[in-house]
């Protein structure tokens, strides 16, 4: 919701998407919360300080809790609509049944046209089908956009569970790109990654 003093000619949504993201998606089990200020500390001890569930991400593992303060900010930031270096938006997963913070997806804006995104989660939590019914829920909302044509996402070729998630959600494989990315906790080179997509003019 909008405060008084804000008007909705000030809000920055960047393309392809017409309307900001909403702060909150509910699956069966997950409850989605977009990121918020103080939430640092809870991504810290969910998974952002975890070796082994930030292992094949583009970020390397944190050492303190501050070191996801940029990332945050923007989050946050785009969330209302506001000015930032980085045009994603991110949600925190929450487990209903208990309301534990298991991990966190989002989505970024590639270009005009397209969107790209992830999803990581703590390894207590895998296995159970939860990084799926996380990323449907993202990828639902934007393909109901209709200036989005493309979203993408990759992962490491020895994490093929990944792979599993994105053809649960409709996504094709491009194949294999060579050197496609740098995961910092693996290493300071580029390394192969497996691409997906889904395409509108495909779906």
């Amino acid at each position: 919701m909008l405060s008084t003093h804000t008007k909705a000619l000030d809000m920055k949504v960047p393309a392809p998407l017409t309307e900001l993201p909403p702060r909150i998606l509910e699956t069966q089990r997950l409850t989605l919360r977009a990121l918020q200020h103080g939430d640092n500390e809870v991504m810290f001890k969910a998974y952002a300080g975890n070796s082994v569930a930030t292992k094949y991400m583009s970020f390397p593992c944190a050492s303190s809790s501050q070191e996801s303060l940029p990332f945050l900010q923007g989050v946050v930031a785009n969330f209302a609509g506001q000015e930032s270096a980085h045009k994603e938006f991110s949600w925190l997963i929450f487990r209903k049944d208990v309301g534990e913070c298991i991990g966190s997806v989002g989505l970024g804006v590639n270009s005009p046209t397209a969107l790209g995104g992830g999803y990581i989660l703590h390894p207590s939590a895998w296995g159970e089908g939860l990084a799926t019914e996380a990323w449907q829920a993202v990828v639902e909302w934007a393909r109901s956009q209709p200036n989005v044509q493309r979203v993408v996402a990759e992962h490491h070729p020895d994490n093929p569970a990944s792979g599993n998630v994105m053809r649960k959600a409709g996504f094709e494989c491009e194949g294999l790109h060579e050197k496609h990315s740098v995961l910092p906790n693996i290493g300071p080179d580029k390394v192969d990654m497996v691409v997906w997509s889904w395409n509108r003019s495909k779906s």
